[in-house]
């Protein structure tokens, strides 16, 4: 079947006026839903707080994390909760063979009267690491603060510790531990999350993948004696609320790999033709799928091979080249094409590449905001490849072009200052 270009006109002015229209109303939908949970949310009183005991009769336990010390700034659930010596399940955690298990069983009541039954572990500070095992590093990441009760009073205070299995600038499992003051326990908040080119932050996909990850691999270790799940009802992202609690633990997650794989694709006399006839605009979308590429594989060789600096230093660059590229890109590219095939290939090349990043990171599920404002900056591209093709038509400034570079304008900022 013969594959006809012709058959791709836009029509007139009517056909980037509605990418235009679909543009803002993606955009505004995104920082809408950024927003929403403000709107309409009935917050928790600072003098009710939803409190849970994770051991009966110990400190209490506001089970989210919070931005600020109140209760308005929720973020997200605490979702695991290792029972043991804090210092010990900091090792667990880190260096697995350094914890020694012994075949002594420790015999003891729980709150309902039952046994319960569990190996004692001892500490060995000169045993090796894991091997081949990967296991948990010390992560840098915005401070978060949970509340305790105890018999003293209220407090609110930050990490103990960050953990992260994977790299700051690709995708990670980010643990933020909190101690029980008791010294009995150790609160857990552990979520996916990957760097985000447009926000220059992290944005979060879930805590409830790495929670079960880190649940499975405590339940097929035979120093584990108990893995439960327990209703806090602390519902936030994509959890229900119940939460895992591991007892002596002594185990590091392996990092989950994630990779692509694709099947040859034989091509047809007629769609090589087509190839020839399109080149420019193919060599458009090819390039714009290489930038994006590029720039997130280079953050993560460049924050290996430069350790010694904070990777937001080598970020800088790369998103300098990020926004002036794409842009640039659409526009030379765009020059000299068919208008209709400009937009088309822009719009795939760049979608494409956002796509197979997504799925490089690991990312499964998207906050409906970030899918509309990726939806707003393909359109921008889109638009501006468009303003390229009729910018050799044209002694004037295509009215394409004009706000396509409005509206890659827009969803820069309202990305970077936080609006999405």
């Amino acid at each position: 079947m013969e594959i006809a270009d012709e058959t791709f006109e836009f029509d007139g002015d009517a056909a980037w006026l509605a990418a235009a229209v679909v543009l803002v109303a993606s955009l505004g939908g995104a920082v809408v839903l950024a927003e929403w949970p403000l709107v309409g949310v009935t917050q928790e009183e600072p003098d009710e707080p939803h409190l849970v005991e994770p051991v009966e009769g110990g400190t209490q336990l506001w089970p989210y994390t919070a931005r600020a010390h109140d209760y308005e700034s929720r973020t997200l659930g605490i979702n695991m909760v290792f029972y043991g010596d804090p210092a010990e399940v900091h090792t667990a955690l880190t260096e697995r063979s350094a914890l020694n298990w012994t075949d002594e069983q420790v015999h003891e009541g729980d709150a309902d009267g039952d046994t319960v039954s569990h190996e004692r572990i001892e500490f060995d500070s000169d045993a090796d690491d894991l091997g081949d095992m990967i296991s948990w590093g010390e992560a840098e990441g915005s401070t978060r603060y949970v509340y305790f009760e105890t018999d003293d009073g209220g407090e609110w205070v930050d990490e103990s510790y960050q953990l992260h299995a994977g790299t700051y600038l690709g995708e990670r499992r980010h643990i933020r531990a909190y101690d029980d003051p008791n010294g009995e326990w150790t609160a857990i908040q552990v979520h996916e999350e990957h760097w985000d080119w447009f926000r220059l932050r992290h944005t979060v996909t879930g805590i409830s993948d790495s929670q079960r990850e880190i649940e499975l691999d405590f339940m097929d270790d035979p120093a584990v004696e108990n893995v439960v799940r327990m209703p806090f009802e602390n519902e936030t992202a994509d959890s229900d609320g119940w939460v895992t609690g591991i007892y002596f633990a002594g185990a590091a997650v392996p990092f989950l790999l994630f990779g692509l794989t694709g099947r040859p694709k034989r091509f047809s006399r007629d769609v090589s033709q087509f190839i020839d006839r399109r080149r420019r605009e193919i060599i458009l979308g090819v390039s714009l799928f290489v930038l994006y590429t590029a720039v997130r594989w280079l953050g993560i060789a460049g924050e290996i091979v430069f350790s010694d600096v904070s990777p937001k230093v080598v970020a800088a660059p790369l998103y300098v080249g990020l926004v002036v590229g794409i842009p640039a890109i659409a526009y030379l590219f765009g020059r000299g094409s068919d208008r209709t095939w400009a937009f088309t290939f822009a719009a795939l090349g760049l979608g494409s590449a956002i796509v197979v990043d997504f799925a490089a990171m690991g990312v499964s599920v998207l906050p409906l905001r970030v899918i509309l404002h990726r939806g707003a900056v393909v359109l921008a591209v889109g638009l501006i490849a468009v303003g390229g093709a009729l910018a050799v038509e044209q002694a004037d400034r295509p009215a394409p072009l004009v706000v396509g570079t409005v509206g890659w304008v827009l969803v820069i900022f309202a990305s970077l200052f936080g609006y999405v």
